[in-house]
């Protein structure tokens, strides 16, 4: 299954429709107002409306994701296209968001470019993604599993290095983020097999790596684990 036939799981995802990441945006911004928002890779459209803007644009290469966005949050300017090659003027926006996506990008630093292209002076950027330390090549093994999109979750030095030339860093949060394992395997699988070999993979996990993403078991089989989301609020300079 592919983004286009899971879009309505994403509006419903209890990893998407809610989350420590989303109340920082509304925290963070709860007395402002932003004229201009650009959402990439906006997917079902959750962080486009946590973000108080007067005109909320949203990008993402699955028009069923940007048609749901539409749909059930009212986000009525969406733009079918891909992070590394954003199809807007320079000095157009604000604030800039992305949210949980960039592991799928191709190419991040070309993306953290055309951000600040489109960006106006000293406008916002924020980078909600996977982190991972220890546990690199393996949960990146088990993404791919998974989802034959992802490419690859990130060290925090490698995002911070991706905004070294374009932007100053002003915030960091690191979330502990517990997924439901059955939803959050099943929501792209094919079928019970897809979902048995992203479940055989955890298994395989030296018992460490186990530990660091809290890998909990009911009755034998994996029934949740945990991993880091980085909260970054960016400026351009």
């Amino acid at each position: 299954m592919g983004f286009n036939e899971a879009a309505f799981n994403y509006y419903i995802s209890s990893d998407h429709i809610k989350g420590d990441d989303l109340d920082l945006i509304r925290k963070n911004f709860k007395n402002k107002e932003f004229e201009c928002l650009l959402d990439v890779a906006t997917g079902a459209g959750h962080c486009a409306a946590a973000v108080p803007a007067k005109r909320r644009y949203t990008l993402d290469p699955s028009m069923p994701m940007l048609k749901t966005a539409k749909d059930k949050f009212g986000l009525n300017l969406p733009v079918c296209a891909v992070a590394e090659n954003l199809p807007y003027a320079d000095n157009t926006f604000d604030i800039v968001t992305c949210r949980i996506a960039m592991h799928h990008f191709k190419s991040p630093e070309l993306f953290f470019r055309e951000a600040k292209r489109i960006l106006r002076p000293l406008g916002w950027m924020i980078i909600i993604d996977n982190i991972v330390d220890v546990e690199d090549s393996y949960l990146n093994v088990i993404e791919y599993i998974r989802d034959s999109t992802h490419v690859r979750s990130y060290r925090l030095d490698e995002i911070l290095g991706f905004a070294r030339n374009d932007f100053r860093l002003i915030d960091y949060t690191c979330i502990f983020k517990k997924h439901d394992f059955p939803e959050w395997a099943g929501r792209l699988a094919e079928g019970p097999e897809a979902v048995e070999r992203i479940e055989n993979a955890f298994k395989e996990l030296p018992d460490d790596i186990q530990k660091e993403l809290e890998v909990e078991k009911t009755y034998g089989k994996i029934s949740a684990y945990t991993d880091k989301k980085g909260f970054f609020v960016f400026r351009s300079v």
